[in-house]
């Protein structure tokens, strides 16, 4: 069985054989502890794969990045399979193909010499007839349908067409791929729970490795070096700019792989519907991605907001269930809240938000008002049984704080497991925002943690930061590693005052990252839970060097954007 890491190993060469092959896309987690943390999940995911082979295996590996040319080295010295490295160069001239004609006869030769007989021309014909199945086959399917029509393709195998699975239409957010290496499966699911449909994919395990034939005419070598050149614009490996974005599309992802060489450098050229998204491989959380694909859907939407007429009894309901607590709002015709509450989420996201929707319902009736619509959002939106519909925190923050504050143009949010940064144009939509989902630095359960090394509450923190003389600095990024620095700074002798301070600031400058790269935008609102701490406020504002204005209760601000996206919306049937 022949294996291969990279769309830069040359399909006609294994077509030429009679051997199976397949390209490594397992979306098993991966650990492998003894390569070190910050390397691509991709390149970890090969060696995984390489350390299981056996002597009958081929494994062969393209020095795309210095992350593969280190698995592919490891692997040399370590695989039980048969390993060979296609050396590739840096530009596409005549001195590049022919360098590439030379790696792809050596690795002719590599596979006879395992005994594998290569047929080049008989591959070249292959090749270019699984292209035609390709292109005429993926203007007909959609969503996991395309990721099968491509990923068999990659195999060297057509995947069956029957009308069941041809592309049917509807309103669902058009989604277009590109950029890096990413888990193609859990990237489908992300997309249809936010209500969308992938149509396009030009990754490297889409599009990409079909979208050209290859010569028949002139010497084979040669012919296939040109074919993969001439398409390798789309990798960031080499430097010509990427145009991201796909007309067709409602929005693109471009897919930065973690701890990527290449990709993390480069930006796209159109940033109009185009949202970078930072992917490990395999996926380890769709529901991040999920809300990160549907605030980039809904920020291209323009949500007009329709005032009820005055006397009416219909109220409007925004939940916002998230991680660590539940809010729920209630609001009137006019958007002015007339019931608020937060609760802890629990294990039981649902049973949560239900028992607290239960409340609201019975609150309105008290008061002889029914409830009209309700809108859920945050991380467990999707669990809200009795909404009516599903919008991104993103869009909802946006929401609340420009009915608060119109003059808003930046969004600081920070909950108990996430921070946000959304930055909003005149109108109130939402142009641009970054996340911070990846560990709990810089959230409130950061301040949670520190504030129990310390054996203090938070309120307590923040009096004592006031007192701070000594600038001390918690330079740990990970939650667990920081509670470790304070526990040997308190060891130290430290101040509490001091460590207090120290840890606003971090908490400050995790969030000062996202913040200074969406252009630091002003005037700035401070919302969630963690705004109503005096010491991190003060550190962001020495931080920023500007005024930051909070909300009256900060917590409930996507709940708050809930109810007036609910508001908003067409009349729905009245919630009993």
């Amino acid at each position: 069985m022949i294996y291969y890491s990279c769309s830069y190993i040359p399909m006609e060469v294994m077509l030429g054989s009679d051997s199976e092959f397949h390209r490594i896309t397992s979306d098993t987690p991966v650990s492998c502890h003894e390569l070190g943390c910050n390397l691509c999940g991709y390149a970890k995911t090969v060696y995984e794969k390489g350390m299981e082979l056996n002597s009958g295996d081929c494994l062969l590996i393209a020095d795309s990045c210095d992350a593969m040319r280190r698995i592919g080295d490891l692997l040399s010295e370590l695989s039980s399979a048969r390993v060979f490295i296609l050396r590739l160069p840096w530009k596409s001239d005549v001195d590049a193909i022919e360098f590439l004609s030379g790696e792809i006869g050596d690795l002719t030769t590599f596979l006879e010499n395992s005994g594998v007989a290569v047929n080049l021309h008989k591959g070249i014909g292959r090749f270019n007839d699984l292209v035609d199945h390709v292109l005429t086959n993926e203007i007909r399917v959609e969503g996991a349908d395309l990721s099968r029509l491509y990923l068999s393709a990659l195999d060297g195998k057509k995947a069956e067409i029957d009308s069941s699975n041809l592309v049917s239409g509807g309103v669902r957010k058009r989604i277009a791929l590109t950029g890096g290496i990413t888990d193609m499966r859990a990237f489908d699911t992300a997309v249809e729970k936010a209500g969308g449909i992938t149509v396009s994919n030009d990754t490297c395990l889409g599009r990409r490795p079909f979208s050209s034939k290859t010569a028949d005419k002139i010497e084979p070598l040669m012919a296939i070096a040109e074919r993969l050149l001439k398409w390798r614009s789309p990798c960031a490996r080499f430097s010509e700019r990427i145009s991201a974005s796909d007309e067709s599309a409602d929005a693109t992802v471009f897919v930065v792989p973690k701890f990527c060489d290449f990709f993390d450098f480069v930006r796209p050229l159109d940033n109009e519907k185009t949202y970078r998204v930072e992917l490990d491989f395999p996926l380890n959380s769709d529901g991040q991605l999920t809300t990160r694909i549907g605030a980039l859907m809904e920020k291209n939407d323009s949500r007009s907001v329709l005032h009820t007429e005055e006397g009416t009894t219909v109220i409007y309901a925004g939940v916002d269930s998230g991680s660590t607590t539940t809010n729920g709002v209630l609001i009137d015709g006019k958007g002015r809240i007339v019931f608020s509450k937060t609760v802890r989420t629990g294990i039981r996201a649902s049973n949560t938000a239900e028992a607290l929707m239960q409340e609201m319902t019975e609150f309105s009736r008290k008061n002889g008002n029914q409830i009209g619509k309700c809108i859920s959002t945050g991380y467990g939106r999707l669990l809200v049984s009795s909404a009516s519909d599903k919008i991104t925190e993103i869009s909802c923050h946006a929401r609340g704080v420009f009915e608060l504050f119109p003059e808003a143009r930046g969004i600081i949010d920070i909950g108990g497991q996430d921070s946000k940064v959304i930055r909003l144009n005149s109108e109130g939509n939402v142009e641009d925002f970054a996340m911070n989902d990846k560990c709990a630095a810089g959230t409130g359960r950061f301040l949670e943690v520190m504030a129990s090394a310390l054996e203090l509450d938070t309120e307590k923190m923040s009096s004592l930061a006031r007192k701070s003389k000594k600038d001390i600095s918690i330079s740990s990024v990970c939650t667990v590693f920081a509670e470790s620095e304070v526990v040997s700074l308190i060891g130290m002798g430290e101040g509490i005052e001091d460590i207090s301070a120290g840890l606003f600031k971090a908490i400050a400058k995790r969030v000062g990252a996202m913040y200074s790269r969406l252009g630091s935008p002003t005037p700035l609102v401070f919302t969630g839970g963690v705004a109503r701490n005096a010491g991190v406020v003060e550190a962001m504002k020495m931080l920023f060097k500007t005024e930051i204005l909070i909300p009256d209760v900060p917590d409930i601000m996507g709940a708050y954007g809930a109810a007036l996206f609910a508001r908003g919306s067409s009349p729905e049937s009245i919630i009993r």
